[in-house]
């Protein structure tokens, strides 16, 4: 901000710099005509002279007067073309609009036509007023180096005094400089930012034409029109250089988009999917023929990459997946197997055969909610799992789902902050699959959660845009997890993944992602976020 702020500031100063200049210009050139002008009336009989006849009367001053009026209108002719080149660099550059494009104010929106008739009857009134002030030396006023006995002058009515004719002279001058500068200015800042035509009552009228052809789907007749029309204009001596003209601009312009078609369809062959054809498009987003091709085949590069990549995840989740349950049930086999081994050597009478039975009973479990756990991943999966929606109470069911979990929660000494913020809390929701929901959640916190921590809980509502809007109640869970979570959220609801990679824990890495399929057949949203350590869950449910 500062930086476009100074830049206008300097504009700002040279702008009336210029105006400044040029306005003395003017004043330059009508006193240097005059005196060029007494130069050869000087001693001139009236009748031989009419309208300018006179003598000069101081002939030191007459000479100083014209050495630097001249003088003085040379430097002031290179001072004001380079602070004229100053203006063109700067104008443009000031105050961008939130698309990053030059801010064009209301002056500057006016159509390229009415700011060119300003700016030359601007320029006609300057001129008028230099044939005035060309009347005003000639009669010898303030320069005080002729005597005139002619007749007023010719282009000076001579009803005003000569003060009020001054006062109109300067101010007028001032004015009509100004006016003609800023226009000027306003116009290069069209020219720069590529928006002379947009804003022209003529331009506009053919770009509105050029782009209805120019976004058309009918390549055959535009072809068509563009060759036959240059083939009648080019009939003619005159056109015929405005066709060779049009042919050397447009023809390479278009084998160069040709060309980058040609090269983006090889790269795309050779498996670089991520090539992109560059694509142009003019300020109002209309694409040429060629422009909408490119951008088709950059969608259809983008579309194979996605498919690529996503099927290379696939193959990649079928190893993992293949890999963690071999895992996972090889583990609590082995340990059976082991413990088995011992029974056998070690007799059914012996004093530690009752701890091995235990051991293998608890690895059986294990390997039953496991496979269980496998089938429902499946069902919820696939969608095949029936769904009863009702109204059910999700603070109820919320507090049910802590006093069922107190247990493994209390071990871990977790301090759960339970926070409701909604009156209502009923929502659409099959209970049984919603219970499941819950149960994963905080099974989940209670294998992975740190120690001594506590778990936040809370119960808010949406704030629909509009009347017509989908209320949800949305239910966060936060803790802080024991293990470093180098994981992003989106792996962590792939089947069989889990927080601790060593995978020294009792889940089976399954109950993120069955709670994503149950929560999505039941029209939810189910989202994780991980921030360092923080693990958050979301569920938003439909409002009943």
């Amino acid at each position: 901000m500062k930086n476009y702020k100074a830049r206008e500031s300097i504009f700002a100063v040279l702008f009336g710099l210029e105006t400044v200049i040029v306005w003395g210009l003017f004043v330059c050139g009508s006193i240097f005509a005059a005196i060029n002008t007494m130069t050869w009336a000087d001693g001139y009989p009236k009748e031989d002279v009419y309208l300018y006849a006179g003598n000069i009367i101081n002939t030191d001053r007459f000479n100083y007067i014209q050495n630097a009026a001249g003088i003085g209108g040379m430097a002031g002719i290179l001072t004001a073309a380079v602070i004229l080149v100053a203006l063109i660099v700067l104008v443009g550059t000031g105050r961008k609009d939130e698309n990053g494009k030059v801010h064009l104010n209301w002056f500057d929106r006016l159509w390229s036509e009415i700011q060119i008739t300003i700016g030359v009857l601007a320029g006609v009134w300057a001129g008028s007023i230099s044939l005035i002030m060309f009347d005003i030396w000639l009669r010898g006023d303030y320069l005080g180096i002729w005597e005139s006995y002619g007749e007023v002058g010719y282009y000076s009515t001579g009803v005003f005094t000569k003060e009020i004719e001054t006062a109109y002279c300067t101010v007028g001058l001032a004015v009509s400089v100004f006016a003609m500068l800023f226009c000027a200015m306003s116009l290069i800042k069209k020219i720069k930012c590529k928006q002379f035509w947009e804003h022209s009552l003529l331009g506009g009228a053919f770009l509105a034409v050029y782009r209805s052809i120019k976004g058309s789907d009918k390549t055959l007749l535009k072809v068509l029109a563009v060759l036959i029309v240059g083939a009648i204009l080019s009939a003619t001596w005159m056109l015929l250089p405005v066709i060779l003209v049009l042919i050397l601009i447009f023809v390479p312009k278009i084998v160069k988009k040709f060309m980058n078609i040609k090269k983006g369809i090889e790269e795309v062959k050779n498996g670089n999917l991520t090539y992109k054809i560059p694509v142009e498009e003019d300020v109002k987003g209309v694409r040429g023929e060629l422009d909408r091709m490119a951008a088709d085949i950059n969608e259809i590069s983008k579309a194979s990459n996605i498919a690529v990549q996503n099927e290379l995840k696939n193959q990649r989740m079928k190893t993992d997946l293949i890999s963690n349950v071999s895992h996972d049930l090889k583990t609590p086999l082995t340990s059976m197997i082991s413990y088995i081994d011992l029974m056998k050597k070690e007799g059914l009478e012996s004093p530690n055969a009752p701890e091995y039975l235990d051991i293998i009973d608890n690895k059986t479990q294990r390997l039953k909610i496991l496979t269980e756990n496998l089938f429902e991943a499946a069902k919820a999966s696939s969608g095949a799992i029936p769904v009863n929606m009702e109204e059910i109470d999700l603070d109820s069911l919320l507090a049910q789902s802590l006093v069922e979990m107190e247990e493994k929660l209390s071990a871990k000494n977790l301090d759960i902050q339970m926070k409701n913020e909604c009156e209502d809390t009923r929502i659409m929701a099959d209970g049984q699959l919603m219970w499941r929901v819950l149960e994963n959640l905080f099974g989940n916190i209670s294998k992975y959660a740190m120690d001594n921590s506590r778990v936040y809980v809370n119960v808010t509502q949406n704030e629909p845009k509009n009347e017509s809007s989908t209320k949800f109640i949305i239910l966060e869970i936060k803790n802080i997890s024991k293990e470093p979570l180098n994981i992003s959220a989106a792996e962590l609801m792939e089947r069989f993944k889990r927080g601790d990679e060593s995978r020294n824990t009792e889940g089976s890495g399954l109950g993120l992602a069955i709670a994503k399929d149950l929560v999505k057949l039941m029209n939810g949203v189910f989202e994780i976020t991980v921030d360092g350590d923080l693990f958050k869950a979301t569920v938003m449910m439909e409002k009943a």
